[in-house]
């Protein structure tokens, strides 16, 4: 099931899509668990990744959502309120030759370690920035969202 949730900004309204696992799938029980053993556990830390992001992408003043699906990895959906346009979906895991955990852009590149969630943000921060702000930085505090550093 999905559902629409609506963030409106001091520039205006930003809508995104956000997932939602429908009840009963083998997404989570009631006790958090899944009874998967091994998998979910592994799915349970990349989701806390992805969550810790979202925190720090929160603090920046982007919207950002971990989606949780019937099937395939949860995401995380980051939107840019002041530019709705400019989105990106990142998910969680580990590269194949090692098995720490990065942060990947949506067409498969990786973007950056999860243990550096303030380096992620700040590559995500940039990219979903409208290029005016990218080519005259001043530009940036205007148009950041109400009550926002």
């Amino acid at each position: 099931m999905q559902t629409m949730a609506t963030h409106t900004t001091a520039q205006g309204p930003a809508a995104q899509w956000i997932g939602a696992a429908a009840p009963g799938t083998a997404d989570e029980t009631t006790d958090g668990t899944t009874g998967r053993g091994g998998a979910q556990a592994a799915g349970d830390r990349r989701v806390g990744h992805l969550r810790e992001l979202e925190r720090e992408l929160d603090a920046r003043g982007l919207v950002a959502r971990v989606v949780r699906t019937r099937s395939g990895p949860a995401f995380l959906r980051v939107v840019n309120p002041a530019a709705a346009s400019l989105a990106e979906d990142v998910t969680c895991a580990p590269a194949p030759e090692t098995h720490d955990h990065y942060f990947w852009w949506s067409w498969g590149e990786r973007m950056h370690g999860v243990d550096d969630v303030d380096g992620a943000a700040l590559k995500l921060a940039h990219v979903l920035q409208p290029l005016d702000e990218q080519l005259d930085p001043r530009l940036t505090r205007s148009r950041r969202p109400a009550g926002r550093p």
